[in-house]
């Protein structure tokens, strides 16, 4: 990957961010619409691609956005090994063999999660002292953004495993300005005896992020009630778990937010102003806000957005994206590995 940090770099080194328009719950024409849009928005930051099948590019589709064709779509229920068996000339397959090949610098996707894990880590191959990749996405707590991962790339881990999310947990962090980003471990209590084997050992290695430091890093266990509260900015997981907690989460925001809405439509106490504080919260809660979940470990950057949530989650990785890129968010991790 081009490595140049400087955001007033010349167009050539701008990132070029490849976008699979396959495979996602959001219809094509609205993915197309919100390209558009980011190419916009962001074409002085980025040069864009899409990769789509030949029937359903635009008519007058603009020549600054190069289109690459394909011949296949990896469905929701194929195997993942199918991208890499199968249907080679998939958008997903085809999209990660560019980035290995040094031909996109990005890669933006809404389709099969284990077709782009099994892609990104055979083809990518994983950073030097990663045995694991993470999907790790942002919720909303208080005051705060907090990193989760794993959310769902891998079902079960090792306490090794744990230990390296946090440190690509914490180099993301400090990609957003975090200067001395905390890590929690999610478990059933906050004692360190508490939870299975391998959590309590994972609580044990986690504890070495504390050696050599100024600041407490690991603060230990944390409950999944606390989480909100903001004591962490990054929280280590196993895979099933944290899939678990990220779309529970999601589902207690949305009901919640329909409950509130539904009786304040009935209520003598609705006011323009309490309208206005809930739709700011609403927002604060709605995921497609936040970025996709990132395919942390792989060498490259692979986004993988919300496939039936609002077009802007797109958007939103997209922007997300870029900035990685310009943070050389893939050299930090490596940085953090072996600090």
């Amino acid at each position: 990957m081009r490595n140049l940090s400087n955001q007033n770099k010349p167009s050539e080194f701008l990132p070029r961010i490849g976008i699979d328009l396959l495979g996602s719950d959001i219809s094509f024409s609205k993915l197309i619409d919100t390209v558009l849009l980011a190419h916009e928005k962001l074409s002085h930051r980025a040069e864009f691609l899409i990769f789509t099948t030949k029937d359903l590019v635009p008519e007058n589709f603009p020549s600054t956005i190069k289109v690459i064709l394909v011949d296949e779509c990896i469905n929701m229920d194929d195997s993942p090994l199918t991208v890499l068996r199968k249907k080679k000339n998939s958008s997903i397959g085809k999209g990660i063999r560019m980035m290995k090949e040094d031909l996109i610098d990005v890669f933006i996707s809404s389709g099969n999660s284990g077709a782009i894990v099994a892609a990104a880590k055979t083809i990518l191959k994983t950073i030097k002292g990663i045995n694991k990749v993470a999907f790790m996405t942002l919720i909303p707590a208080k005051d705060k953004r907090v990193a989760v991962l794993d959310v769902g790339a891998n079902v079960k881990h090792k306490p090794q495993d744990m230990l390296q999310f946090a440190h690509m947990g914490i180099a993301y962090q400090k990609t957003l300005g975090i200067r001395e980003p905390t890590v929690g471990l999610l478990n059933i209590g906050s004692e360190a005896i508490k939870g299975t084997p391998e959590h309590r050992a994972a609580h044990l290695m986690l504890q070495k992020l504390n050696n050599n430091t100024p600041h407490k890093v690991f603060i230990g266990n944390i409950e999944g009630r606390d989480v909100f509260q903001g004591p962490v900015d990054v929280l280590v997981t196993d895979g099933f778990t944290g899939n678990v907690f990220l779309k529970t989460s999601e589902g207690m925001a949305s009901f919640l937010l329909d409950q509130i809405y539904t009786e304040m439509k009935h209520s003598s106490l609705c006011t323009p102003k309490l309208l206005e504080a809930l739709a700011d919260y609403e927002k604060k809660l709605d995921y497609s806000e936040y970025p996709g979940a990132i395919l942390c470990g792989v060498k490259g950057l692979v986004i993988k957005f919300h496939g039936s949530s609002h077009p802007k989650a797109l958007l939103k990785s997209i922007e997300a994206a870029i900035q990685l890129y310009e943070q050389d968010f893939i050299e930090k991790i490596s940085t953090e590995l072996f600090r």
